[in-house]
């Protein structure tokens, strides 16, 4: 039975046209490799080589065997290649959950790290919630995800990426606009509030709940969204405030001003994925984002 081991006894030959050179270059002895090349010519049925004392040459058949053996090496060691680069997770696929929040710039940070170091991975975006991620790793449509934490869950990990503060979002015009120290909660107990709805983030709606709450007020809301960018550009419209993560203050930056609560609510963003998932591109991407992203956003000043 032709073996891979016959193919390159015959390619150590066919290179070096000299059966003794060949058998030294494969540390073993002669009449073996000899042997093996006869095997190999009844085989396939075909002489390979024109033997005589003085020189040995590939017949025309040999020279045909020759190039297809070539290819048949080239590719097996691409495959070799390839299936290792599958274990170190270099190739493949990655379902990546993200919430809107994540969008402006946690999630671009990754990407950039992610793809100039695994440039053969082919990344899938989808914007899911937090419950929508948790549910997603569970049935398998995500491989990680970028959500709000604290969750509950025996069988999802997390990595804490940052823990930022809350700001209140201001029209340009607000009384308080102007104001260069922290605001007080109930100071905008009058104020229409502008939120992204429970459905489509249900921990930031909550928590603003719980914190007008605490404050002594139940806000006035006015307008539901699914986006924090729509949010932003409701309250540079002047219909509301919002509670909003610090780190998206850069958006409509000349239209809407932001100010810190004097309290210092804060949202923590943390990378998940499902207990067991042991999948090398998973491992891959969790050491990326511990050891270069992490390290990143935790040295941005949000404040």
């Amino acid at each position: 039975m032709l073996e891979l081991r016959h193919l390159k006894y015959f390619v150590t030959v066919a290179e070096e046209l000299h059966f003794g050179k060949a058998a030294a270059r494969l540390n073993m002895a002669q009449p073996p490799l000899s042997s093996q090349i006869r095997q190999l010519e009844e085989e396939i049925g075909v002489p390979l080589f024109h033997r005589t004392k003085r020189k040995v040459e590939l017949t025309k058949e040999g020279q045909v065997f020759l190039e297809k053996v070539y290819l048949i090496l080239k590719n097996l060691e691409d495959a070799i290649e390839t299936v290792r680069m599958v274990n170190r997770g270099d190739i493949g696929e990655i379902a990546i959950g993200f919430i809107s929040s994540a969008s402006y710039d946690i999630l671009p940070a990754i990407i950039q790290h992610y793809r100039k170091k695994y440039p053969n991975i082919h990344i899938d975006l989808q914007q899911l919630t937090t419950e929508e991620q948790v549910k997603a790793l569970h049935e398998g449509r995500i491989d990680v995800g970028i959500l709000c934490h604290p969750i509950e869950n025996d069988n999802v990990l997390f990595e804490v990426i940052r823990q930022e503060p809350m700001v209140i979002a201001l029209p340009k015009d607000h009384p308080l606009a102007r104001e260069t120290s922290s605001i007080n909660l109930n100071d905008l107990s009058n104020d229409p509030f502008i939120v992204t709805g429970r459905k489509a983030n249900q921990r930031h709606y909550d928590t603003l709940i719980k914190l007008c709450y605490q404050a002594g007020f139940s806000p006035k809301v006015v307008q539901e969204t699914k986006e924090l960018s729509t949010v932003l550009s409701l309250v540079s419209s002047g219909m509301g405030v919002a509670l909003v993560p610090a780190s998206i203050q850069s958006i409509f930056k000349n239209k809407v001003i932001y100010r810190n609560i004097r309290n210092h609510p804060y949202t923590t963003t943390a990378l998940a994925w499902k207990s067991g998932n042991l999948s090398p591109t998973v491992r891959a991407f969790i050491e990326l984002v511990k050891k270069s992203i992490i390290p990143l956003m935790n040295q941005c000043d949000c404040e």
